[in-house]
């Protein structure tokens, strides 16, 4: 059958016909680009707040974690255990520190935190000779310019769980987990309305909560 009976007829140029070829013509392939540009620039926040709520739950869940194994560790060895934040967690000599290090501003236990076993003739609740380090964390996140979670404690200090599970030392009041570019201090409000608070009860109990106006109680 031919090209006329199909209905299509060949372009004629000069005697010779020309079939057209298959594809695009540069104005459709531009308005494509255009579309998906206008596309991928509107799923941007979505992409964000996703990160950043991922981010902050992972962090909560890692720190309520080592508080929750500690407290266990506490009754398992019928012993004293603290927790306490440390910027050098994985270096060889480990130690307990609120001050503020690199891009972790003080009271940020992103920083990096220890979980140890008090030995019985030390009284005091940071670490010490003589006492038993049982886990490690290192920096969560990056620790250079970026976004990031951060982990602001209430206040400074160790927590600190007795033999029988019960909280003895420690700030009082809720961890405030937040996210986005470091500060040096805990903001008011949070940056994030992704943020989460974890408290530690008197009786050593975690429980978590939403802020208010931006503010873990």
């Amino acid at each position: 059958m031919s090209n006329v009976a199909r209905g299509r007829v060949p372009a004629r140029s000069g005697g010779v016909f020309f079939r057209r070829a298959p594809g695009f013509t540069l104005i459709e392939l531009l308005t494509v680009i255009a579309v998906m540009a206008i596309l991928a620039a509107s799923a941007i926040p979505m992409f964000e707040r996703i990160i950043a709520d991922s981010r902050v739950v992972e962090a909560a869940n890692t720190l309520r974690s080592a508080l929750e194994f500690a407290r266990s560790e506490a009754t398992v060895r019928a012993s004293r255990v603290g927790v306490c934040r440390s910027a050098n967690a994985n270096g060889p000599a480990p130690s307990c520190s609120g001050a503020a290090a690199g891009t972790f501003g003080a009271g940020d236990w992103a920083a990096g935190w220890m979980v140890y076993a008090k030995a019985d003739a030390n009284a005091g609740d940071d670490f010490e000779a003589g006492d038993v380090l049982i886990r490690r964390q290192g920096p969560l996140g990056t620790t250079t310019a970026g976004t990031r979670a951060m982990l602001w404690a209430p206040g400074p200090g160790t927590i600190v769980f007795n033999w029988n599970g019960v909280r003895i030392a420690g700030p009082v009041g809720a961890f405030a987990i937040d996210h986005g570019t470091p500060v040096a201090a805990r903001p008011t409000p949070l940056l994030s309305e992704r943020a989460s608070c974890l408290a530690v009860n008197a009786a050593g109990r975690l429980g978590s909560a939403r802020p208010v106006a931006g503010v873990c109680s």
